[in-house]
């Protein structure tokens, strides 16, 4: 059963500066995250379409992004390189207390602008 729906766009201006701040980048993403951005093809755009999935899942299990840190939502490839929704702390905790049990993505990018959806199920 579907519990929640969320969307994000982001423009990449938004973010690119960020993206060189060592400091940014271990605020936002978990270790994990950034062995793969550093693995992939592109990593700017890795971090680019994360940072997007990132917000879509907070308003998926509809929670204040204020509440939480964004390294308690990490967003890894499978073995076929599509996107997987992990939840831990404070996330993990308000996701099972509304009985959601997983969390599917989808990412997309073109040019300048990232998307991402979630759905909380």
């Amino acid at each position: 059963m579907v519990k929640g729906i969320g969307t994000d766009i982001l423009a990449y201006s938004r973010i690119v500066r960020s993206l060189e701040d060592e400091k940014f980048l271990c605020a936002v993403y978990t270790q994990a995250e950034r062995r793969a951005a550093e693995q992939s093809e592109d990593r700017r755009r890795f971090y680019f379409t994360r940072f997007a999935g990132k917000e879509a899942v907070f308003k998926a299990l509809g929670i204040s992004t204020e509440a939480v840190r964004l390294t308690e939502i990490e967003i890894l490839p499978d073995e076929n390189g599509g996107p997987v929704v992990s939840l831990y702390g404070t996330v993990h905790y308000q996701a099972k207390r509304r009985e959601i049990q997983e969390v599917l993505i989808s990412l997309s990018w073109e040019d300048e602008y990232a998307l991402a959806v979630a759905v909380a199920q």
